[in-house]
């Protein structure tokens, strides 16, 4: 399945949203990996700073600060750090029509 990006926009004003988003900090040095990772439910990953190389099944992108990219539930994939990285997995909230 091919990678959906996106871009990161501000918040303000989100504060009923912020109290429901879980997230993970991920920190990766230069030249690191971090492999088969799993989505349990739908997710956003998100650089802030640093590239970020991302790869699923079928597809790879390569993310700067700002972009990202959307995973759906129960998606394998890797990551690797060209260079030092910071970025943050959102779970996104189940829809209300699911």
């Amino acid at each position: 399945m091919p990678l959906h990006r996106i871009r990161a926009a501000s918040l303000e004003g989100a504060e009923a949203l912020e109290s429901r988003l879980e997230a993970e900090g991920i920190r990766l040095d230069e030249g690191r990996t971090m492999l088969n990772r799993r989505t349990v439910g739908a997710a956003a990953l998100i650089v802030i700073r640093g590239l970020l190389l991302v790869g699923v099944t079928d597809d790879d992108a390569a993310l700067a600060p700002g972009e990202g990219v959307l995973l759906p539930a129960e998606t394998v994939y890797s990551l690797q750090a060209p260079e030092d990285v910071v970025a943050v997995l959102f779970a996104l909230p189940e829809s209300p029509d699911a």
